[in-house]
């Protein structure tokens, strides 16, 4: 939000009449812009919806929904700041209770939004694929090395592709138009995970997107687009509906690729009684 406010001041003098009414409001209400429609926002300050939503465009940002979501998310941070502060001075249960029922609301509201239609062709794209690459930004790195390497223990046809990886580009240079590409990216969207998935696409593979919202700019170029809440949190943001819907997606693959997938597990089950790989009470 801080980048938002810093881009107002410096292009303040540069805005009409109206859209500085609108531009004073974004300091003195945020709370307004965030949960209120533009056109509402126009009435309260006596210009058009347009001159509202032009201002957004005027400053960088796509439109007034993409604004929107960045002023919500620094709300929903302070709020949780301010949440901690007065918690402290109480029982440390109590404030645990409170993240994890932000958790359990986050799978909650996943359940609500999921689209089951999309989800379905994830899946079939999954089970249909000659391979499967998996990347993901700096924060989303163990989700994406969790679900590339379940994902091979029951299809045995994916892989982890990092840019930064020595064996990356080598790895690019095999994607076809019969592979899929899954990525899992959150804010702060890292460049280098965008640069793979436009890669990937040119290249014709099907690209699959896990992401927080319709505006990720990893939309551009997904065949698919999974939108997941995670929780904004004073350092350290939620991923437990990310790790859910992951989750979701191995047991749906799992179900559509039974045959394969039961096969792959014997032939794992085999090589871990041979070589006595798990521990057993005597």
């Amino acid at each position: 939000m801080q980048e938002l406010l810093r881009k107002l001041k410096e292009s303040y003098d540069q805005l009409s009449t109206g859209q500085k009414k609108v531009a004073k409001l974004f300091f003195e209400e945020p709370n307004k812009i965030a949960f209120s429609p533009a056109f509402e926002i126009g009435k309260h300050v006596d210009v058009s919806e347009s001159t509202v939503i032009r201002l957004t465009q005027k400053i960088g940002y796509k439109g007034y929904a993409e604004v929107q979501e960045i002023i919500q998310k620094d709300l929903s941070k302070q709020r949780v700041i301010t949440q901690y502060k007065e918690m402290s001075t109480m029982c440390n249960q109590s404030f645990v209770q409170e993240l994890l029922d932000a958790d359990v609301e986050n799978i909650v509201h996943l359940k609500r939004v999921l689209d089951e239609k999309r989800m379905q062709q994830v899946v079939e794209k999954i089970s249909g694929a000659r391979r499967i690459y998996i990347t993901g930004n700096l924060l989303s790195y163990g989700l994406a090395h969790f679900f590339s390497s379940w994902l091979n223990i029951i299809l045995g046809n994916s892989e982890l592709v990092l840019n930064g990886d020595d064996q990356y580009y080598h790895q690019l240079s095999r994607i076809s138009s019969e592979d899929v590409l899954i990525a899992l990216i959150f804010p702060r969207y890292m460049r280098s995970t965008l640069e793979t998935v436009e890669y990937a696409k040119n290249l014709g593979a099907t690209v699959i997107s896990i992401t927080d919202s319709e505006l990720s700019p990893v939309s551009l170029n997904s065949d698919i687009v999974l939108n997941v809440p995670i929780t904004p949190s004073i350092n350290v943001d939620s991923y437990t509906a990310v790790l859910s819907l992951l989750t979701t997606i191995m047991r749906s693959v799992s179900i559509q690729d039974a045959e394969r997938v039961e096969k792959n597990l014997l032939r794992m089950e085999v090589v871990y009684l041979e070589n006595n790989i798990f521990y057993k009470e005597k």
